[in-house]
């Protein structure tokens, strides 16, 4: 360096000397190329300064950019420039230090947006059904054919159609029809069709003319009339053709009566009402969809073994051999049937499997899970359930009672045993093939006490005897579901049939009027009717509506034995 270099510095304190006198004999310096010098040097101080914050600021400017618009850019690597390449000037003010911006994530809408309350779901519509059209026919479409409001002659079917909308399987629907004011006909079932649409329902008589007069039907949904419809059945058409105004309708209807009874209506325009004990008219709904668990027999020629299957046929399961009449317990837990004499050695396929403490009487089989063979079975009985004379088991709906019957005395006798251990319960009642109440409080059965032979009902400590039909070939009674109807087969004219009654002994109806017996009826849950037959030639089981109507064989190959009793089926409740 040279002296007059140093002496700048010297001048300047940046060596920490002390200032030294200007010597006089030197020449001085020109003081504006001096201060020429110095502005630049500072000019290229403050350019490095400003060229530095540039690039740091820019630095973070690119990624504050980045943040504020969401865009995913990869952070870049910071660059350290070589010490060498910055020059240190001490005498200008540093800048402060670029404040570091963390990264952010702009908030966003949904973020941001004060919290919601849940929407509650839509509410659903509310069941609506139309006005009913009603027709002699229908297509596959359901369009009304021959639709009317008035029919003449021999009509053996009419059809109602109706669109629906807002229904699900969660609702019930009823339809009742009227015939000259007078009831007829009531069903009542879960809808199993779809949630909107159009339904074809239709009323005949098996086939025979449907009677003549004015009939009505009413739709209900969860016990609320939705829709209401009616026609007129007339018998000829100068009965229609007098008919000039609705007064004059109802004149010549009631003289019609007067003449055909000897005797007026409390209403002008009442016809006679139509007998009972007749072909039941029949209606046909959406096909059934429900399937439910049904225990019941087969007799092999030597002995009845038990099975469990589905409702609509499609599965079938041995479970034990020289069992009779079973009945499932409420939970499903176990089955109750009758033992037949050797119930306790069972022989499957040459392999023969003792159950010791077991003999023939009452048993119970836990069937949950359902065994898959017979090394799964297991078997329980009381001390006191040990009766060889009985037929078939019955539960109580309430689960705490089996009813039975059994020839203790010499004649048939109902009674009545705990479903636990050790209990009893001294009732008999004079009578066999017992069914309960839904209550559990009550049982029908055939008796024929008090010299009547029929179908009675009775409280369960034999007390309240009521007589609901007066015939020696009613057997075999089945309490509904909903307690208002009792099902049972009849022996009339050689041939045995399913009929209906009330349970108060009113409104007969007859179900079925195949060749060959229908018997053994019980219901499902939803009201639909099990039961065995032999109208094809061999013994099977049948399922049907509760009005007779979509009579379809489910079980085939499902022999009865001599005794029908023993051959008693139960549905999983």
């Amino acid at each position: 360096m040279r002296d007059d270099d140093q002496t700048i510095l010297s001048t300047r304190g940046l060596s920490g000397e002390t200032e030294t006198p200007p010597d006089p004999d030197k020449p001085k310096r020109n003081p504006w190329v001096m201060a020429g010098g110095v502005g630049c040097l500072l000019l290229l101080c403050m350019a490095l300064l400003i060229g530095g914050g540039f690039y740091y600021l820019g630095e973070s400017f690119d990624t504050l950019t980045a943040n504020l618009l969401g865009d995913e850019v990869a952070t870049p690597v910071e660059e350290t420039l070589p010490v060498t390449e910055v020059p240190t000037v001490t005498t200008v003010p540093t800048l402060e230090p670029t404040p570091v911006i963390e990264p952010t994530i702009e908030p966003t809408e949904e973020a941001t947006a004060e919290p919601t309350t849940e929407l509650s779901p839509t509410p659903r519509p509310d069941p609506e059904l139309s006005e009913i059209i009603f027709a002699l026919d229908a297509t596959e479409e359901y369009e009304p054919i021959d639709p009317a409001t008035e029919f003449e002659g021999e009509v053996t079917e009419v059809h109602a159609i109706f669109e629906y909308t807002g229904l699900s399987s969660d609702y019930s629907w009823e339809r009742v029809w009227f015939l000259n004011d007078q009831e007829i006909l009531r069903s009542k079932e879960p809808w199993t069709g779809a949630d909107s649409g159009v339904f074809d329902y239709f009323i005949n008589a098996g086939g025979e003319p449907l009677s003549p007069g004015e009939w009505k039907l009413e739709l209900y949904v969860e016990d609320k009339l939705l829709t209401t419809g009616s026609f007129v059945i007339r018998e000829d058409e100068t009965a229609l053709a007098a008919a000039g105004t609705a007064e004059a309708e109802a004149t010549t209807e009631a003289e019609e009566l007067v003449e055909a009874t000897g005797e007026a209506s409390e209403h002008d325009a009442d016809l006679p009402v139509v007998a009972t004990a007749t072909l039941a008219p029949t209606a046909t709904p959406v096909p059934q969809t429900h399937t439910y668990q049904l225990a019941y027999t087969k007799w092999n020629g030597v002995q009845h073994d038990l099975y469990v299957g589905d409702t609509d046929g499609s599965t079938e399961q041995f479970i034990i051999g020289r069992a009779a009449g079973p009945s499932w317990t409420p939970d499903g837990q176990r089955i109750f049937f009758f033992g037949e004499t050797g119930v306790d050695r069972q022989t499957v396929e040459g392999v023969e499997y003792v159950f010791d403490g077991i003999s023939n009487g009452i048993v119970a089989v836990t069937v949950s899970p359902l065994p898959k063979n017979i090394g799964e079975v297991q078997l329980f009985q009381g001390l006191d359930w040990k009766d060889a004379g009985a037929r078939w088991a019955n539960v109580s709906p309430n689960g705490q009672m089996v009813a039975f019957d059994s020839k203790r005395s010499g004649n048939y006798r109902i009674y009545f045993l705990g479903t636990q251990a050790n209990e009893q319960f001294r009732y008999e009642i004079i009578g066999e093939q017992a069914d309960w109440s839904p209550d559990s409080q009550k049982i029908v059965y055939r008796s024929g006490r008090d010299g009547t032979t029929g179908i009675w009902i009775s409280n369960r400590d034999d007390s309240g005897h009521t007589l609901i039909t007066n015939g020696g070939g009613d057997s075999f009674p089945a309490w509904s579901p909903d307690g208002k109807t009792i099902a049972f087969s009849r022996d009339e004219g050689g041939n045995t049939d399913i009929y209906t009654v009330n349970t108060d002994g009113s409104n007969l109806q007859r179900l079925t009027d195949a060749p060959g017996p229908d018997t053994l009826p019980t219901f499902t849950p939803d009201g639909q009717l099990i039961f065995r037959s032999a109208r094809t030639g061999g013994w099977s089981i049948w399922k049907m509506n509760d009005d007779g109507s979509n009579q379809t064989e489910i079980i085939p190959n499902a022999n009865v034995g001599v005794d029908w009793t023993f051959s008693r089926m139960s549905v999983l409740p």
